[in-house]
């Protein structure tokens, strides 16, 4: 008599078979130096509406050279951020790994140029300053009453050793739904 979570050796080497279907829970696959977890669940959206997703989440060991050109690039992409903005991010970033548990950071422009002309990254004063407005502006950082002084947002920096970047894909109706103000001939909102 066979249990429903039975395994039993496959004729395929290294292979097991299942009476019951194992996807139904998490599942974790190793792909060379990734770790690669798909799983699905249940939420309720803003409108009270049970959605049902499934997702993949990738986990990958870097170095921390490596790790701070990901942030940054992820960051340029979901943020749509200039170049300009994405060196200061990426000075940002190094000088929060000196300040352990700041909440806030001294932006001035010498010590930025120092780090420029350290790192071989051409800007100029003018980009700095343009760019600080749109981090200012994306909800980075917020200026402080001290003058070059800004708090930085805690959700986007940290001095952790993990991050995670998730897009959800929708999948867009070619037809209105029934009861939707469309097929109402209401415009949404």
């Amino acid at each position: 008599m066979r249990t429903e979570n039975e395994t039993r050796p496959s004729r395929k080497k290294g292979v097991v078979q299942h009476a019951k279907n194992p996807f139904w829970g998490s599942t974790e696959v190793k792909v060379g130096t990734k770790m690669i977890k798909v799983s699905g669940g249940t939420h309720i959206s803003e409108d009270g509406q049970p959605v049902t997703h499934s997702g993949v989440h990738v986990v990958k060991k870097v170095d921390e050279t490596e790790f701070v050109k990901i942030y940054t690039q992820n960051m340029k992409m979901i943020f749509d951020l200039k170049p300009s903005a994405q060196k200061i991010l990426q000075y940002l970033l190094s000088e929060l790994q000196s300040t352990v548990n700041a909440d806030s950071i001294y932006l001035g422009w010498f010590s930025a140029e120092r780090y420029f002309s350290e790192q071989d990254m051409d800007i100029s004063r003018a980009s700095f300053q343009r760019s600080l407005k749109d981090l200012l502006e994306k909800g980075f950082i917020a200026e402080s009453h001290d003058p070059n002084m800004f708090w930085i947002n805690p959700n986007l920096f940290f001095n952790g050793n993990r991050m995670s970047f998730i897009q959800e894909y929708r999948k867009e109706s070619s037809k209105p739904q029934k009861g939707t103000t469309e097929e109402q001939g209401e415009l949404p909102l």
